[in-house]
């Protein structure tokens, strides 16, 4: 099952790098309740620690769409609009790539720990 849970986690980072950040907010939450249906087939440290991963893409995605909706109140004018949608792009794909980063460490850690965590208990 833990499976499973990495591979949804790699798609949500692909998602981010994409910058697909309606379909990582679906991704993100999808994860979230497919976590709270695998409770009981997964230890309580992993599921919190996967838990923080798919909160922070999540929360991560919906600050970046709150701070488009914020840059919108600053148009002016139809001449505002072609900086808007280049600043957004720049803003968006950075921001983005930050999410998959952040998730792509924080994975990688529990992922090594739990290796480390397997090999001892063997």
């Amino acid at each position: 099952m833990r499976i499973i849970i990495y591979i949804v986690t790699a798609a949500l980072i692909k998602l981010s790098i994409l910058g697909l950040g309606m379909l990582s907010i679906v991704a993100a939450f999808s994860s979230l309740f497919l976590l709270k249906v695998m409770q009981k087939k997964l230890s309580e440290r992993l599921i919190n620690r996967f838990r923080k991963k798919f909160k922070i893409a999540l929360w991560g995605h919906i600050s970046i769409y709150g701070a488009l909706i914020g840059k919108l109140t600053f148009i002016d004018g139809i001449s505002d609009i072609p900086a808007f949608l280049a600043s957004h792009l720049v803003v968006h794909h950075m921001a983005s790539g930050l999410i998959a980063a952040t998730l792509l460490i924080m994975s990688l850690r529990t992922y090594n720990q739990l290796k480390i965590s397997n090999l001892n208990t063997n």
